[in-house]
């Protein structure tokens, strides 16, 4: 049915060709090439016509000039198989089949590799051409802000000079001028291919609006070639040189002005006179020339050298606000916005817990609440594993989870490990929607800011510690005396602005001191944590748990009256009451019981002041102790 076949074929190669076109050649090249040798293979077939085969080889090479190896060389092997069918319908033709596709494969080989390197070389020079054409290009506000202060005197000085380069070329075309008695010398430099004439004139002897570029001719070839022209006789149409100028032009030099094999640019010197320029001339020219490749080469190196310098600066600033604090929020804020003015993407700082990791801080490029993660599976665990800083400059052909949650296109990224004395503490990330947002420099500034965020984390966590050990128990892990002491004095403050009651628990386990003698301290003990533990599930967020001293134990209760406390310490007493203490690892006996016994006192209606309201909650304790034990009281009922 070859209607049919070939109604399907052409929809699939229209389908193909849209995606292709729409992707702007960046997917389904593969796919709408072979589509196209499919059409063209059932014609052969359809109409018999295998005289028509060779018409894969100029196929193959076109293919070449638009596409890489990587599309190319499949294609051939593909258009093989497709041919398969005539050398199974042909057995006496195998000979040639096997010829053809030995020829169509290395066809395709060759003209592969032949026209990547003639890119790989186009892009070259054009790299090195961009680079000269933006050396020019006026101080950025950041480089500004560099020279700014009279501490940077002598460096600001010193990027002044250097920013005189257009003046100083114009005193060496002056020099040429009159060294060989041209009517005018000019500097052109190349733009954009893709730009009309390829090239603009960067400098002249002349006034401006005297020389009006054209764009071809000569100095477009002198640009692609490499090569000096020169010409004693000039035609009329001066357009032909590539610019043209109010005087008579009778003698034309062109000469590139080559730094090693990139070009700088294009000399131009013509006379009205013929013949003007002879051979001894034109080697002064060129000797001349040679000092344009130094100016350029200086001005090149301007920009690099304030971004060099204002990079440093930022890691100066940067590095002494990470040492300035002890918060571990404020840390990952400060290294995350220092790494931002380093090079402007999306930064994550990851601190690792265990074997997941949490993201404290990000600035932007993420969806979701969550904030704990395992990384296994990502791409940036690859940093985890080998302690080592991975940079990905283009991540077109990465398809699996960069990151353990849903971003944006990520085209590039950078991950480095935060690592202090061999020990991983976090992870910092740094994403970006174009390839290849670092380079050398930048990549270099990140590591050592992140070296000194790892020292800061470092820091951050040994004082966390030791904090933790001066305001907590060490047994029990709630508040210690002190610190509940503080607090207290904390929440009694807040009534006088607040219309608020806080009410005060304070618990004492009964018979305790049985406990440690009949089974040993470290029973004892177990009984303290597990009460702690009990205490923690029973209040609520807002409340404030304490050890109080020995087995004695407080909870502060915000915006809490005497009835709501009383519930609370209901909950409490209740929830150790029906706990079974399991004790046998330790005493080797079963398990025991415990109960507590709670005194509740209330502010501002017990008490007014913190003094009074810990004695009313004892004294509430003292009357739960000697009626019965194991009971809740609030001061109030005892009061009369």
């Amino acid at each position: 049915m070859p209607a049919l076949w070939f109604l399907f074929s052409a929809a699939t190669a229209i389908a193909y060709s849209i995606l292709h076109y729409t992707s702007k050649r960046k997917s389904a090249s593969l796919e709408f090439l072979f589509s196209i040798a499919l059409i063209f293979e059932g014609l052969i077939a359809a109409l018999n016509l295998e005289w028509l085969k060779p018409v894969y080889f100029p196929l193959v090479i076109s293919a070449a000039v638009f596409y890489g190896w990587k599309t190319v060389v499949p294609l051939s092997f593909l258009i093989i198989f497709l041919r398969l069918r005539a050398l199974f319908m042909n057995p006496e033709l195998f000979g040639e089949e096997i010829a053809f596709s030995v020829s169509l494969l290395l066809t395709a080989v060759i003209s592969s590799v032949i026209l990547d390197r003639f890119r790989k070389g186009k892009y070259k020079d054009y790299a090195v051409l961009k680079t000269i054409k933006h050396a020019d290009e006026a101080v950025t506000e950041t480089d500004a802000d560099l020279i700014d202060g009279p501490e940077q005197l002598g460096v600001s000085q010193y990027f002044s000079s250097m920013l005189k380069t257009d003046e100083e070329i114009k005193e060496h075309l002056l020099a040429i001028k009159h060294a060989v008695y041209a009517d005018s010398v000019n500097f052109f430099v190349q733009t954009a291919p893709s730009s009309p004439g390829g090239f603009t004139l960067r400098c002249s002897t002349e006034e401006k609006g005297d020389i009006i570029v054209t764009g071809k001719g000569i100095i477009a070839e002198c640009f692609k070639t490499k090569k000096t022209f020169y010409s004693g006789e000039v035609n009329k149409n001066t357009s032909e040189i590539g610019y043209i100028k109010n005087k008579k032009v009778s003698s034309v030099l062109v000469m590139p002005v080559m730094d090693g094999y990139a070009l700088t640019g294009v000399l131009t010197a013509d006379s009205s006179i013929y013949h003007a320029f002879s051979e001894p001339v034109r080697n002064t020219v060129r000797m001349l020339a040679a000092h344009f490749v130094r100016i350029i080469e200086r001005e090149r190196i301007y920009p690099k050298l304030a971004r060099d310098y204002n990079g440093l600066k930022i890691l100066n600033e940067e590095s002494s606000k990470l040492v300035s604090s002890l918060n571990l929020n404020v840390i990952a804020e400060k290294l995350c916005e220092g790494a931002e003015k380093i090079a402007s993407s999306n930064a994550f700082l990851f601190i690792a817990s265990g074997r997941q990791f949490e993201l404290i801080h990000h600035t932007g490029g993420m969806s979701g609440d969550k904030t704990g993660f395992d990384l296994k599976g990502t791409f940036v665990n690859i940093a985890v594993e080998n302690k080592q800083p991975v940079y990905m400059a283009d991540m077109k052909d990465y398809h699996s989870s960069v990151l353990p949650f849903r971003t944006g296109e990520i085209r590039s990224i950078f991950v480095i490990p935060l690592v202090y004395e061999s020990r991983l503490l976090g992870l910092f990330v740094m994403s970006s929607l174009k390839t290849d947002f670092l380079d050398t420099f930048q990549i270099e500034l990140l590591k050592v800011m992140c070296n000194q965020a790892a020292t800061s984390i470092a820091n951050a966590k040994l004082h966390a510690e030791i904090e933790k050990l001066a305001t907590t128990d060490g047994l029990t892990g709630l508040l210690n005396h002190r610190i509940f002491q503080e607090k207290l004095s904390e929440e009694l403050k807040k009534l006088s602005r607040y219309s608020e009651t806080t009410s005060l628990l304070l618990a004492d386990i009964d018979f305790f001191k049985k406990i440690n003698d009949k089974y040993g301290h470290p029973a004892g003990d177990m009984v303290l944590k597990e009460v702690s533990k009990l205490i923690k599930e029973a209040i609520r967020d807002i409340d404030i748990p304490a050890r109080y001293g020995g087995e004695e134990f407080a909870v502060i209760l915000p915006r809490t009256d005497s009835k709501g406390a009383m519930n609370i310490a209901e909950r409490l007493r209740k929830a150790v009451s029906s706990k079974s203490f399991d004790i046998g690892h330790i005493s080797h006996t079963g398990p025991i019981q415990a109960t507590l016994s709670i005194g509740i006192a209330t502010s501002p209606l017990d008490a007014k002041t913190k003094e009074e309201l810990i004695e009313k909650a004892d004294q509430a304790l003292y009357h739960a102790k000697h009626n019965g034990r194991n009971r809740s009281v609030l001061w109030s009922e005892i009061r009369g």
